[in-house]
């Protein structure tokens, strides 16, 4: 993988960036389609937006002193730490009618949120079919399983990149495997914490800084977030990001829950499946369909990562 750690970066980037906002004006579009222009830009403006949003975007400082802070504080001891993204919030699991693990009465809340949810047009929703497609985000007892098949000991370090967490039983079956888990509340006090309280999206932007600076970087649903972090972190050099293959895993859960296979083969499967789903280079997936086609800031290769002359 050393051969893909240099990234196309030189000086013309200056000059085409400071070309470009002369010739152009910059118009600020809301609401658009994150998928518009993947592929088919010429290499310099593809290496320009990548540049532009991996390098150029700037958080204010006080987002920057508190991720920083958390970062050290994980980092403690020079351990290493786990930035998980658990989408299993409510809004998440709404959305997607994805009530695996949840009670009747939760089931029945987050029905009555999407169908008066108005700009959701989805209101009728299998939420089983949607597991067993790999389209839920995974539940925290399932990513306990997950992390130890893989190998993970008990005291490995987590920070949890999500909000909060729904369900009656929160994170408490992670907890009880991985007692070592921590957020943004957790790492703070109260003091720090108190002009970001009303605004998510500067908790989100701490969290995905922790999240980019990880020794690994794991996600349990392929959303905005977590396509984006993992753009960034193979910009800088592929870091390692585990993305698991959720259809297939739940399948294995389910089969270990029936005692139709063991403890050893699941890990042993899991370990297997998971091989190659590590943030290793892979180019970018092009199709036909624009739904098809994989997010340029997910997979920013080939485009703005050149491979190193030997």
């Amino acid at each position: 993988m050393k051969q893909f750690s240099n990234f196309c970066k030189a000086n013309y980037y200056k000059w085409e960036m400071s070309r470009l906002l002369k010739k152009y004006k910059v118009i600020n579009f809301t609401q658009t389609n994150s998928r518009l222009a993947n592929n088919g830009l010429s290499g310099s403006i593809q290496r320009l937006r990548c540049r532009a949003m991996f390098e150029s975007l700037q958080y204010t400082d006080e987002i920057k002193f508190l991720a920083n802070k958390f970062i050290k504080t994980l980092r403690r001891n020079n351990n290493p730490y786990i930035a998980l993204h658990l989408r299993y919030e409510k809004d998440m699991l709404a959305f997607t009618a994805c009530t695996h693990n949840l009670t009747s009465k939760e089931a029945r809340e987050l029905t009555s949120l999407r169908r008066h949810t108005t700009h959701w047009k989805e209101k009728h929703i299998n939420g089983k079919n949607m597991r067993l497609q790999g389209a839920c985000p995974m539940t925290p007892r399932e990513v306990a399983i997950f992390l130890e098949s893989l190998g993970f000991s008990n005291n490995t370090i987590i920070y949890i990149v999500a909000g909060e967490i729904y369900g009656h039983n929160g994170l408490e079956s992670l907890r009880a495997k991985y007692p070592n888990l921590y957020d943004h509340t957790s790492l703070s006090i109260e003091d720090e914490v108190t002009s970001f309280k009303d605004h998510s999206n500067k908790l989100a932007a701490i969290d995905y800084m922790v999240a980019v600076e990880s020794d690994i970087f794991i996600y349990t649903y392929d959303g905005h977030m977590a396509k984006a972090v993992k753009g960034h972190r193979m910009y800088e050099g592929f870091r390692k990001t585990i993305s698991p293959d959720i259809k297939r895993f739940v399948k294995l859960v389910d089969q270990l829950d029936r005692k139709y296979i063991s403890w050893k083969d699941l890990s042993s499967e899991v370990k297997r499946i998971q091989k190659r789903r590590i943030g290793s280079p892979t180019y970018r997936r092009v199709g036909s369909n624009p739904r098809e086609e994989e997010n340029f800031y997910a997979n920013p290769y080939p485009g703005c990562i050149c491979e190193k002359s030997r």
